[in-house]
């Protein structure tokens, strides 16, 4: 599994290479971008695939990406307020870095299936799974302690991260030429729509932390699993005999 991902890191370096060096047809970003943002994508699910996380763990991770992308669902018709950024900024504090990133990349596929799927999927998802993950982050710096302001601020400016990653992709796949000035103006042609987004979230993130927060908080506790080292066995207790026919418990 780890040379997978050297393997499709190593990929990634390259498409990068070949597309600042002009070799046709690696020349077109659009088309890097989009392997760039799923070769990370699946370098970062197989991280996830090899930690220990139990089925729980996984169904916690599936319910709130089904909350988040439910949320953005409902607030669609509102230009860039969602509370799904929080939410998943939330996950990812309480339950860590990688749960976090799991469940923003997963809100980004399933509310698409509603909103519409296409090249941006990617870059949506590991746009908040990111998010998701630095929730995790700030939750080491903070020892777990829930404190509302450094959560809200963390919310706020993913608000303009989020929206300013997605310029990128729109600016690697649509602009010409790829120049600092013209992702400047690319950004700045979205600067409400993210002003937006960063208050809405600094909204959900003041009035909502405390009661989600102690919600999720209930089911760590409640779902967590503490894994114990196997006891040496006593050598003074019968063990199980296996005889050629049935197994029997010795008396």
């Amino acid at each position: 599994m780890r040379f997978v991902k050297y393997a499709l890191l190593a990929l990634a370096g390259l498409l990068v290479y070949l597309g600042i060096a002009g070799i046709a047809p690696f020349v077109n970003w659009s088309m890097n971008s989009l392997f760039l943002a799923v070769i990370i994508l699946a370098v970062l699910f197989l991280r996830y695939e090899e930690g220990e996380f139990g089925s729980r763990e996984v169904a916690v991770v599936g319910a709130l990406a089904a909350v988040a992308a439910a949320g953005r669902v409902l607030f669609a018709a509102v230009p860039s307020v969602q509370p799904a950024t929080f939410i998943i900024i939330l996950a990812g504090y309480v339950f860590g870095s990688e749960p976090g990133f799991m469940v923003g990349a997963l809100t980004a596929l399933l509310s698409n299936i509603f909103l519409g799927q296409g090249p941006w999927t990617p870059w949506q998802m590991l746009a908040w799974g990111l998010a998701g993950a630095s929730g995790g982050v700030l939750a080491a710096v903070l020892k777990k302690r829930v404190r509302i302001m450094p959560i809200a601020a963390l919310c706020t400016v993913w608000g303009f991260l989020f929206g300013w990653m997605m310029n990128f992709w729109f600016w690697l796949s649509f602009v010409y030429p790829l120049t600092l000035r013209s992702f400047m103006t690319a950004n700045l042609t979205s600067f409400w729509f993210d002003l937006f987004h960063a208050v809405g979230n600094l909204l959900f993130a003041i009035f909502l932390t405390t009661p989600v927060a102690t919600m999720l908080l209930r089911f760590r506790e409640r779902f967590a699993v503490e894994y114990m080292a196997e006891s040496e066995p006593d050598a003074h207790r019968p063990l199980l005999s296996d005889t050629g026919g049935d197994d029997i418990v010795e008396a």
